[in-house]
């Protein structure tokens, strides 16, 4: 009778073997959180990135079929503790008053997770004309008490930049690695170079 009994006993894990298991499993999941967590950042900083390129190839294409300067703004305000710019906008701005006329909806970056900054990692914005930064007088970044930086694309290709090729440039990073003011990259960045006067775009990653 015993024997026919162990013959018919399924094997099985018992309590331990189980615990040690789960245990095994955590610790694995632990190491791989900050190599999971570091990729979604990466990848939300390229989207980013490549929305960015998207929208200043928008403004050049509207400016060259429209034959009229075509403008992107970039609007800086304080979100969650982060000044810095977390939008931008296709407008274009009347010659003689300067009066801005918004071309579509504001574009905001991937929900918070990254942030385009001023300063050292984004020379353009330093040598920005008047005529093309001070504060946002329409909603909703009126009540944000935000300002904007605008560089504007014309028909021929050239834009309002006056910069030199080598600080032509502006620099996305994620919203975990912001500080205020930047002078070094941090380990993951995505960076637009602007030809002020080719129009040309190139796109830097580590």
């Amino acid at each position: 009778m015993n024997t026919h009994t162990r013959k018919n006993r399924q094997p099985g894990f018992t309590i331990i073997e189980l615990i040690i298991v789960v245990a095994i499993i955590s610790l694995l999941l632990a190491f791989r959180a900050p190599y999971a967590l570091s990729s979604l950042q990466a990848a939300s900083l390229s989207s980013s990135g490549d929305l960015l390129m998207q929208k200043i190839s928008q403004a050049q294409q509207r400016a060259l079929t429209e034959n009229r300067p075509v403008a992107l703004q970039f609007y800086f305000y304080d979100q969650d503790g982060i000044e810095a710019c977390h939008a931008v906008q296709l407008v274009s701005v009347d010659p003689a008053t300067n009066v801005t006329l918004p071309l579509e909806e504001p574009v905001y970056w991937s929900d918070g997770r990254a942030v385009l900054v001023s300063g050292a990692l984004s020379p353009v914005f330093t040598q920005i004309a008047p005529a093309d930064t001070g504060e946002v007088e329409f909603e909703p970044f009126r009540s944000r008490e935000a300002t904007f930086f605008r560089v504007r694309f014309y028909p021929g290709g050239s834009t309002s930049l006056s910069v030199p090729l080598r600080q032509a440039y502006i620099t996305l990073v994620a919203s975990n690695n912001y500080q205020e003011e930047m002078t070094e990259p941090p380990p993951n960045y995505y960076t637009v170079q602007i030809d002020p006067v080719a129009g040309r775009v190139r796109s830097y990653r580590p």
